[in-house]
């Protein structure tokens, strides 16, 4: 007969049986644990907006390439 399995929640390297956990416990183990999903979302998101914040960057630097070279031309 298999044991049935229980999840365990290791919390700063000590294992805790969810069952043994009172309410409000558990409610800070959600809390943490949304809050550790929406970090990560933020950083998805902010690591899109600087990969398309750093092309728009270099497409206008690639942009005013042609303008420095005509100010060259006519100063120099």
């Amino acid at each position: 007969m298999e044991k049935e399995k229980t999840n365990v929640i290791n919390i700063a390297g000590t294992d805790y049986n969810p069952d043994d956990l009172n309410d409000q416990q558990k409610y800070y183990i959600s809390q943490v644990q949304h809050l550790m999903q929406k970090a990560n979302s933020m950083k998805f998101n902010l690591d899109q907006v600087q990969i398309a914040q750093n092309q728009f960057t270099s497409l206008l630097m690639e942009s005013l390439k042609p303008e420095e070279k005509e100010k060259i031309d006519a100063t120099g």
